[in-house]
């Protein structure tokens, strides 16, 4: 990896931290919208008496729980991101992270695409490493060949 893609990871996992305060505006707006719900089902809304409509309310509070669970979402995924371009592991979170960023338009569609293309570079991609060294490394050899398992059961009868 040259200079340029630690460069480019190194601003764009700081642009992933302003992604994550941006992102935190949906719920508190989410919030609000809520507190809308429950005031027109409570009928304590200003100027508003209690009705018969009054199950209006559910459509405003469903929403403005989607909106805050998604908003918690996303600064959630925008900072572990951040640290993961960072730390360079989590290849994955990082990209699927950048996807979502993309709905957010137009600032998180600009920061999602590009990421995606730096994290698709041959050489950014392995810098991030392997998956688990578990995947890589073989297991370790047993003495007895390959008929150790044989060998271990034989070694269970007693002779």
């Amino acid at each position: 990896m040259n200079h340029d893609d630690e460069k480019q990871l190194r601003i764009l996992g700081r642009l992933h931290y302003v992604a994550a305060a941006l992102a935190s505006i949906i719920p508190l707006l989410g919030a609000i919208y809520g507190a809308m719900g429950v005031g027109i089902l409570l009928g304590r809304l200003p100027g508003s008496a209690p009705t018969k409509g009054a199950a209006f309310g559910w459509l405003p509070l469903g929403m403005g729980v989607l909106a805050v669970l998604f908003g918690i979402t996303a600064v959630t995924l925008n900072l572990l991101s951040a640290r993961c371009l960072r730390e360079r592991k989590n290849h994955t979170l990082c990209v699927l992270t950048s996807a979502m960023n993309c709905m957010h338009f137009p600032l998180g569609s600009l920061l999602g695409t590009v990421t995606i293309i730096v994290l698709c570079r041959p050489a950014v991609r392995a810098a991030f490493g392997p998956r688990s060294a578990a995947a890589v490394a073989p297991p370790p050899a047993r003495p007895g060949g390959t008929h150790s398992f044989t060998t271990d059961v034989a070694g269970l009868d007693g002779r």
